[in-house]
């Protein structure tokens, strides 16, 4: 299925006779999200408060279905074989809407990519939609996915079975800039490790294979090879270990690298070159070494009719969306991008701050716990909640038309 399969390009010539509908639908979605405000905000705030790395959000996991079953929802906790996921259900429709939660946090850092804002605003969009999924023929699912900063969690619980018979799937992601439909590379990455031979840095420096030594070899032949790469690829790491004593040429080194490029091929591409920028090092330094590798994040396909919908509605709500050559070449990764592979998706972009500030920064972490972010957290679920609607409301028309 092509990722704009289930959209159709045209609402229909119904869809004039039913503006009025479409108008009171979205406006009791609005209705119920604005009532839910402070809850929704709470939340974002609970979890900010309480930052959880990935596959051990219990508490987070814990707070987001607490929310939904709260709010009606049939909700199952430890969903797909993951003990932080969750599967929360409402309506009965033949058209499917997965709304996708994040809630995992960077070490140190906290929640300095704002999953909390994402989490909220996931719970938000979806009571709003609750109410009106009879009318629109619609089931929606919030989706709370574990450890998508490492680990890949939506790409584990797509081989369970997730995502299956889903029309569409959407989230939404808080960025310094606004985009409806931002690019997001292919990645991969690998922790390493290189074995050598300790020795007594001064007394017998010969007898050693140093480990650290192939470390900085690696990295070397990493910052040369990059010139050599294109353009939108990246290569970043950092050593983790690589001695505790000046006076012990250490025998072990080990750290962790990732690798991004705007596409599968491009990446399967670049991955034999990094490889062997290691196991040269290894070889060159006389040690030996082993390399494990993560989950492949797909790039993310975004669906030109979603996000059409998307920014028609968040403009709606008076957000704007400039031509930003800096947003454009802010380039990330999301095991998002599985789901996008299989299933008509979209991954945009609200704005909580301004530049300079950008995720993964500290300044971030205090930024997704702002006033400004409570207000895009409200605004960004009423804007995914009525792409919904219009998603929904798009396929009723044109089988209405083909009916006649």
């Amino acid at each position: 299925m092509s990722a704009n399969a289930a959209i159709p390009e045209t609402i229909g010539a119904s869809a004039t006779r039913n503006t009025q509908l479409r108008n009171a639908i979205k406006g009791a979605v609005q209705a119920e999200i604005e009532a839910f405000r402070d809850q929704a905000i709470d939340l974002s705030h609970r979890i900010h408060g309480m930052p959880e790395l990935g596959f051990a959000e219990f508490n987070s996991s814990r707070e987001v279905a607490n929310e939904l079953r709260a709010a009606g929802f049939t909700v199952t906790e430890r969903a797909f074989g993951l003990d932080t996921a969750i599967s929360a259900v409402a309506g009965a429709g033949s058209f499917k809407a997965i709304v996708v939660a994040e809630y995992d946090a960077l070490p140190e850092l906290g929640h300095a990519c704002g999953h909390n804002l994402i989490a909220a605003c996931a719970v938000a969009a979806a009571v709003g939609l609750k109410g009106v999924a009879e009318q629109l023929d619609l089931t929606v699912e919030v989706l709370g996915t574990p450890a998508e900063e490492t680990g890949g969690g939506k790409i584990l619980m797509l081989e369970q079975g997730a995502f299956i018979g889903a029309d569409m799937a959407m989230m939404i992601h808080p960025a310094p800039f606004e985009d409806a439909s931002p690019g997001f590379l292919a990645s991969t990455g690998f922790s390493f490790e290189f074995s050598g031979k300790s020795s007594h840095a001064a007394a017998s420096p010969w007898e050693a294979a140093n480990a650290a030594d192939a470390s900085t070899i690696a990295q070397v032949a990493v910052g040369l090879l990059r010139q050599q790469l294109p353009n939108d690829t990246r290569v970043h790491g950092v050593v983790t270990n690589a001695g505790s004593a000046a006076n012990v040429i250490p025998g072990r080194s080990a750290g962790v690298y990732g690798i991004r490029a705007q596409t599968l091929a491009d990446l399967e591409d670049m991955v034999p070159r990094v490889e062997a920028c290691f196991t040269g090092a290894a070889l060159a330094a006389g040690c030996t070494v082993e390399l494990e590798w993560e989950l492949t994040y797909p790039n993310v396909v975004q669906s030109p009719r979603l996000a059409s919908l998307y920014q028609q509605n968040a403009e709606a709500l008076g957000r704007s969306f400039p031509q930003d050559p800096e947003a454009r070449a802010f380039r990330a990764s999301t095991d998002f991008g599985a789901v996008s592979q299989v299933v008509p998706s979209l991954h945009p972009h609200v704005k909580i701050c301004d530049s300079p500030v950008s995720n993964h920064q500290s300044a971030f972490t205090e930024a997704a716990a702002s006033e400004r972010a409570d207000h895009a957290l409200i605004e960004g679920a009423i804007a995914m909640a009525w792409t919904v609607v219009d998603a929904a409301l798009s396929r009723i028309d044109s089988a209405d038309d083909r009916g006649r």
